[in-house]
């Protein structure tokens, strides 16, 4: 009975299911400074027990919800995803928006 806990690592589910559905102009994936473009014209799918993102008809990442950090960009245009893929490697996924009406 302590007054110190430890948080829990990662975002709360529900602010991860809010991400459903959302339509996607492009995604990159953040190494150092640089941006590589994953892919354009896509949308986010949240399931069971993981958040996948889709581009151009093809999945560019896949991640577990457990332990997966998400946060919107100050813009309100897109999120900032930091999780481990299904290969164990931390990886860094910026996915902006589409300016369409959702």
């Amino acid at each position: 009975m302590g007054i110190f806990r430890k948080k829990p690592k990662g975002t709360p589910r529900a602010q991860l299911e809010a991400l459903h559905g959302k339509r996607l102009s492009y995604a990159v994936e953040r190494h150092g400074g640089e941006e590589l473009v994953l892919g354009r014209n896509g949308g986010i799918s949240v399931s069971a027990d993981e958040l996948v993102i889709v581009c151009n008809g093809s999945e560019v990442f896949r991640c577990r919800l457990e332990g997966c950090i998400a946060a919107e960009l100050m813009s309100r245009n897109g999120v900032d995803i930091k999780a481990c893929d299904s290969e164990g490697r931390q990886r860094h996924v910026v996915a902006y928006y589409s300016n369409l009406r959702q």
